[in-house]
């Protein structure tokens, strides 16, 4: 039975907010990235914000989505109320009678009707996808068994071997700039036609370059050798404290807020505060009453790490001043210290990439 009122989540790995292309020879897939192949001519090597723990046995993200959590029922619950509000506008006005029962009034009314009422139940949908749900939706890729594990809402969990995921580079055309994502795919017995795409927690506007970056961070933790890890974990300035935790108010403003490139970036951006503040409250809401994600045990089974791990990286190693790296408001010399580790384990893995890939 059709229900107007069901409440779907937003998901990235589900597809009902994600709609690229539909095979991975159509002309919206830019690149199609080899897992077996590293790249001696990336720039940089990068998380983006986006890790949440980084061990010698998995890596677990945020979700595509968290970038921007509260968004969806910020503009929901405002198209609703305006929607909604003409809606019952009209239907008060017919039923006291104002300006009449002629035709005319009546074929407004009705034309009200048939526009804002499915427009209302459109954006209520908008509005409930994050509320009630899932706080983010970790996304773990297993170096030692091979297996990328995607957690979906209800706490079901989609288990794909990374070799048979197809890491696709796409874009999309937006009022002022293009913004570039990956998405990993699964295909069809043809080769081509995708069955599940999965985005990846990273959507710039920098372009190939910058996103080749954050492909070689999760290639080289998954295909390389050991030696390459503590150099990703100097790569990781800091980690959204969400794993068996919610995040608070604050921090949700200051990753709203948070700068990619450069030194006093939010200057760069004070624009935009106005907006950040004003997402912070829905985000902040949603995140009070969503549930934290749990894997289930067999998951949890297989990402065991080992118990002396010398390779961890998580929210409780964040420096004492996170929001210093997360704004960009940092002077120039402790900018300059801090940056140097991330910048010379970087140097290092690329060397690494030259040695091995450089023919």
């Amino acid at each position: 039975m059709f229900n107007p009122f069901k409440r779907f989540p937003v998901d990235p790995s589900s597809g009902r907010f994600y709609k690229g292309f539909l095979r991975l020879s159509d002309k919206g897939v830019s690149r199609v990235y080899s897992q077996k192949t590293g790249d001696p001519d990336v720039k940089g090597i990068s998380g983006f914000d986006s890790v949440v723990r980084l061990n010698s046995t998995y890596l677990e993200l945020v979700d595509r989505s968290y970038n921007w959590r509260g968004t969806w029922t910020l503009a929901g619950a405002f198209f609703f109320c305006m929607f909604f509000g003409l809606f019952c506008y009209g239907t008060i006005g017919v039923l006291l009678g104002w300006g009449g029962y002629s035709f005319g009034i009546w074929f407004a009314a009705i034309l009200t009707w048939v526009i804002t009422l499915p427009a209302s139940l459109l954006t209520y949908r908008m509005m409930t996808s994050e509320l009630f749900f899932s706080a983010y939706y970790p996304i773990r890729f297993n170096r030692k068994n091979g297996m990328v594990y995607v957690y979906q809402s209800g706490g079901t969990v989609l288990s794909v071997p990374w070799q048979e995921l197809h890491f696709v580079l796409t874009s999309a055309k937006m009022p002022l700039s293009t913004q570039w994502t990956i998405v990993g795919c699964t295909t069809e017995e043809d080769g081509d036609t995708v069955a599940k795409a999965i985005p990846l927690p990273i959507d710039l506007s920098q372009g190939p370059e910058v996103m080749l970056m954050y492909w070689e961070f999760i290639r080289c933790y998954m295909e390389e050798g050991d030696e390459y890890l503590p150099d990703l974990v100097d790569t990781v300035p800091w980690c959204p404290p969400v794993e068996k935790q919610k995040e608070g108010w604050l921090f949700g403003l200051l990753y709203l807020s948070k700068q990619l490139f450069g030194r006093l970036g939010l200057l760069v951006n004070a624009l935009q505060l106005p907006v950040f503040f004003v997402i912070s409250f829905p985000r902040w809401l949603v995140m009070a009453t969503s549930k934290i994600p749990v894997w289930p045990a067999e998951v949890t089974a297989a990402c065991q790490p080992d118990v002396n791990d010398p390779v961890n990286k998580g929210a409780e190693h964040n420096p004492p001043q996170v929001w210093r790296p997360m704004l960009g408001l940092q002077g120039k010399t402790r900018y300059a210290q801090s940056f140097a580790r991330e910048r010379e384990a970087m140097d290092r893995i690329i060397a690494r990439l030259k040695t091995k890939y450089g023919e």
